[in-house]
């Protein structure tokens, strides 16, 4: 009977993203931001002084029936049933790293617990720490993932994508997911075992529905408009501090002026530590995809699992 509830649950996995508040295309997070869209298009309709049609402006038909997001519609089913089989167990790595370093420390010392300071203070602050590093962690890994040519191939699935949809957000290589769960869990990992350890053994962030709290702000704050048309800047302030839907599009862009710019996931402040940030001073028209027709070498799901393979053994054969 467990074979064949794992293996129905790992087949039902698609239809479980859109009920799951943990998942990105949690059907609250999707809402949310057709909401925020609709009010950017009857800002823009009100601008023009003239009615547009808001499912051709949000919606149109030729982004949603391109072929690239055709693909991305039949990856998106094959990966996730992927995650669910084989990728799981890599979302606990962090859990497991911080029991390993917590188990050898209680094994050496005493822990040293801090008494002095108030339980919601410590929460407020470690929600606002460990959301900090795990943001760093997403941070790094992309810029290693941009940085260093044969994770640079890996990467290339997800910016070979020529339109942009919500759906979008899931077309990476398994192998990039794995890169990342592991680079974040490890730094959340051994913050949480030294907090417990230095601080108190019961502290925990804020959450809700499953998700640290700076996560689900940012999924509920119009997320899904990154992976869209529809741009929203959030300004030359606010931008040095969070990554706007505006900035990640113009981190898809083909345009050379526009490459390895914007790397953060909420908070550009790493983006702006490591010379990376780019804030558009006015709407820029923007052409997805990687650029010298590589687009094409991605044209159905199994390119995007296996070229990229093909192409990182080049590099290796080529250094030989």
């Amino acid at each position: 009977m467990e074979i064949s509830e794992r293996l129905s649950s790992i087949l039902l996995a698609p239809l479980a993203y859109l009920t799951t508040p943990a998942s990105k295309t949690f059907y609250l997070y999707l809402a949310t931001s057709l909401l925020l869209a609709l009010f950017l298009h009857a800002r823009e309709a009100r601008k023009l002084k003239q009615p547009l049609d808001p499912l051709a402006s949000i919606v149109p038909t030729k982004v949603y029936t391109h072929p690239s997001a055709m693909v991305d519609y039949i990856y998106f089913i094959t990966n996730s049933i992927i995650y669910a089989a084989i990728l799981a167990p890599f979302a606990a790595f962090g859990t497991w790293v911080s029991g390993s370093i917590l188990f050898g420390l209680n094994s050496i010392a005493t822990p040293h617990v801090m008494t002095d300071a108030s339980a919601p203070l410590i929460t407020a602050a470690f929600t606002i720490v460990i959301a900090l590093v795990a943001d760093f962690g997403t941070f790094l890994t992309h810029y290693w993932l941009h940085r260093y040519p044969i994770l640079w191939e890996f990467h290339k699935v997800h910016h070979s994508a020529e339109v942009l949809t919500p759906i979008t957000v899931y077309r990476m290589h398994p192998l990039d997911d794995i890169i990342t769960l592991c680079v974040v869990g490890l730094l959340t990992g051994v913050t949480d075992a030294l907090t417990r350890f230095f601080i108190t053994p019961a502290i925990s962030p804020f959450v809700i529905a499953g998700l640290g709290l700076a996560t689900f702000l940012f999924f509920v704050t119009g997320y899904h408009l990154r992976h869209s048309h529809i741009w929203l800047s959030y300004g030359p302030v606010w931008s040095k501090i969070f990554i706007s839907p505006a900035q990640h599009q113009i981190h898809h862009s083909k345009a050379r002026k526009h490459w390895d710019k914007n790397f953060g996931f909420i908070f550009s402040i790493w983006d702006y530590m490591y010379g990376s940030l780019y804030i558009p001073k006015e709407r820029e028209t923007i052409e997805f995809g990687i650029g010298n027709g590589e687009e094409r070498d991605y044209s159905s799901p199994l390119h995007l699992y296996f070229v990229p393979f093909k192409k990182a053994w080049a590099i290796l054969k080529s250094r030989r």
